[in-house]
């Protein structure tokens, strides 16, 4: 069970102590700064038979002021599909690769790898996912943007590992430009896929860059050098390809 403050909780540092407040009920509360780090954990989810002491004891009054609620992550049901697709629009916008239709046959198929985060009873996070010859795309991934920041979309991932795991050796997900870090934080590796038209490039081309793998569309490029400040050089350097990071975990 993870427990997590209510979306109507917030809570602030000031200069002089920690101030909790229940926007919706107009609760106020004060907690010195030894605090800080619980109130943390707290915004971020937490197990409470991992608390002891004072932190226990406050977690018990915290329950009892009704401050906290559930914080779920479980597969996506089909009533809160198209849901999940408007937090896709809203959070990606343009920059959504894949369109609902489409998801929704991936949906029939493998509805076990579209899982949502819940606080309380509402869906604030979906991550998408459905296999690729030998694995597991992770195709798009988006947290409401009132709840971002709190390490939900890590939380997401790692439930998505533990059930791709089960069936698949290796995970792949093509990054946005803004999640280039995220992926690179939680252990994924790079490579860079460069896609390009027929005789628009060679390999030749590419000579001063370490070729992974050539195929009929395009070029998988090593990618030690991994960040957006490279990636925008590159796409100078090749302003005819689509350039794209593609992050990988083996299980």
């Amino acid at each position: 069970m993870i427990r997590i403050l209510k979306k109507q909780v917030k809570w602030r540092k000031d200069r002089k102590a920690l101030f909790i407040c229940d926007c919706k009920r107009l609760i106020d509360l004060k907690l010195s700064f030894e605090y800080e780090s619980f109130l943390k954990k707290l915004s971020y989810g937490l197990n409470p038979i991992k608390l002891a002491g004072e932190e226990y004891l406050i977690f018990l009054e915290f329950e009892k002021m009704d401050l906290l609620d559930d914080l779920k992550i479980n597969q996506l049901p089909k009533e809160d599909f198209y849901l999940s697709m408007r937090i896709l629009d809203n959070e990606l916008g343009k920059n959504r690769v894949r369109d609902s239709n489409f998801l929704k046959e991936k949906f029939n198929e493998n509805a076990e790898f579209f899982i949502g985060i819940y606080l309380g009873k509402e869906l604030i996070g979906v991550v998408c996912g459905f296999p690729r010859e030998d694995y597991l795309l992770m195709s798009e991934i988006a947290i409401d943007s009132r709840f971002q920041r709190r390490k939900f979309g890590e939380k997401l991932v790692e439930e998505f590992e533990k059930v791709a795991f089960k069936k698949y050796n290796k995970i792949h997900a093509g990054a946005l430009d803004n999640a280039i870090e995220f992926y690179k934080s939680l252990n994924y590796k790079p490579f860079l896929l460069v896609q390009f038209e027929n005789g628009v490039y060679n390999k030749n081309d590419f000579s001063n860059l370490e070729i992974l793998r050539i195929m009929d569309y395009g070029i998988e490029l090593s990618a030690s050098n991994c960040n957006l400040k490279e990636l925008k050089r590159l796409g100078k350097l090749y302003p005819k390809a689509n350039l794209q990071y593609i992050f990988t975990k083996n299980k």
